[in-house]
């Protein structure tokens, strides 16, 4: 392997790194996401239970409840949609730590063709002179 080549190979390990890092950020994130959606539903359930009671007694702190419900709805969403904003951000840096990675891959192989077929044109070169220098010799 040549140094090119073990460089080539060094830069596609860094960005696959630095991807599985990113990616791994972002699954961080879809599991915050994940939980709040959790939360969320939750909430629904206790909102659905506690609007189903018919105690007179608690008639007078419904209200209070369902606004605290909302409030803490509406919470949850507005960390729901910052969440996903940068979930679609994390995204993209994933994508392109993907697509750093996969151009150093490719240019790795295209380095590695480009040698391979400068090391068969020599390797020709060298065939057809010492098919030339028998010719030569032959003549004689």
């Amino acid at each position: 392997m040549t140094r090119r080549d073990k460089t080539y190979a060094l830069l596609a390990r860094l960005h696959n790194q630095q991807m599985e890092a990113q990616a791994g950020q972002l699954v961080s994130l879809q599991g915050t996401a994940a939980q709040l959606e959790a939360e969320r539903a939750a909430l629904e359930e206790s909102r659905r239970a506690g609007a189903s009671v018919t105690m007179i007694e608690a008639m007078p702190y419904r209200g209070q409840f369902l606004t605290t419900i909302r409030r803490e709805n509406l919470r949850i969403s507005n960390q729901l949609h910052d969440i996903e904003k940068r979930i679609e951000a994390q995204r993209d840096k994933v994508l392109e730590c993907y697509r750093d990675a996969r151009s150093a891959e490719l240019l790795g192989e295209e380095a590695r063709s480009v040698a391979q077929l400068a090391a068969q044109e020599t390797a020709q070169a060298e065939a057809d002179e010492m098919v030339l220098l028998r010719r030569i010799a032959g003549e004689r």
